[in-house]
């Protein structure tokens, strides 16, 4: 028995330096950064910004490479599909996946169905906007310019408010949330999935109102061709001087996109582990990143596999409670 244990401690010990190599080695080649959506937006931005730094302090190349189709769901199923070799990656965010999980869009799991990385950032500026009546596109305007005029018009017009939605991603939600606890119904309309697609639907006066980060408006606010009706953050962001639904009486419609890094399931731990404390450098310890994320009004925000393995799965069931009021 004494044999045995010994011959089971040894292969442990050769294991776990294999592991500490591989780790120690890695990445030996360029590493191929997955990312659901297209070019220019939140999720792109942060995504390209943390991996240059990674890759300055790795002195390894990380390509990002934007996959788009089905909210995401097309790439997330394309690195499940990868080899666990530490050479593919996800990166996303919790307001589409978490979503899509809570709702049953997809037939797997976000939370364990994947080698949890890290958490790198947080963008609580999701705002709600419509067509301003005073500027360029005002032919589209219904004449809104606040969160009660446009709820009012909702209560006496049921169903007539087109919303532009992505199903299975915060859009839906917060959508949702507000239709709860305002007593109203909205048209709503996919008009596309990427930031560019909805923007243009927007100012096409193919649909009513929007909701998306603020950093993906702002010009258009600041130029008076957009109105903010409200922010879903629990209290004012910095340098957004618009109110917040909480504020306005509509407690529920908050939400934040945590922006995640996942490996395909199975990937040596040692890896998922370095690049974790690589991130964790750059997130707490950076501050020209932490100065990138505030010119698009996101924060740093740093979680390890374990917290996210703990909250992400708590958060998908708060998200299930709040639909199944629907």
């Amino acid at each position: 028995m004494r044999k045995i244990l010994a011959v089971i401690a040894i292969a442990l010990m050769v294991l776990a330096l294999a592991g500490s190599s591989l780790a120690a080695d890695w990445p030996a080649k360029t590493v191929n950064v997955i990312l659901p959506y297209g070019a220019g937006g939140d999720t792109d931005t942060y995504c390209r910004q943390l991996f240059q730094r990674v890759s300055k302090i790795t002195g390894q190349t990380f390509v990002v490479i934007n996959e788009q189709g089905g909210s995401g769901i097309v790439a997330a199923m394309d690195v499940m599909n990868k080899p666990n070799d530490g050479y593919t990656l996800l990166f996303n965010h919790t307001g589409a996946s978490l979503v899509q999980e809570a709702t049953g869009m997809v037939d797997f799991s976000y939370t364990t169905n994947f080698e949890n990385c890290c958490t790198v950032a947080i963008d609580e500026t999701y705002s709600l906007v419509a067509i301003s009546p005073e500027g360029e596109y005002k032919q589209y305007s219904k004449g809104w310019k606040t969160l009660a005029e446009m709820l009012d018009y909702a209560k006496a017009n049921p169903g007539k408010v087109r919303y532009s939605t992505v199903f299975g991603s915060t859009t839906e939600y917060v959508g949702t949330m507000l239709e709860n606890q305002a007593g109203v119904q909205f048209d709503n309309i996919n008009v596309g999935t990427s930031g560019g697609e909805r923007m243009a639907a927007m100012l096409g006066g193919q649909v009513d109102i929007l909701a998306a980060n603020y950093m993906q408006v702002k010009d258009y606010i600041e130029k008076g061709d957009l109105v903010c009706l409200a922010v879903m953050s629990k209290q004012r962001v910095p340098g957004i001087d618009y109110p917040t639904f909480a504020e306005l009486g509509y407690d529920k419609v908050v939400t934040a996109k945590k922006y995640e890094i996942k490996f395909p399931k199975g990937t040596d731990k040692a890896i998922v582990s370095r690049l974790a404390e690589i991130c964790r450098q750059i997130v707490l310890e950076d501050p020209t990143y932490a100065e990138v994320l505030k010119v698009y009004f996101a924060q740093p925000l740093y979680r390890d596999a374990e917290q996210m393995n703990a909250e992400d799965p708590a958060e998908v069931k708060e998200l299930e409670a709040g639909l199944a009021l629907d």
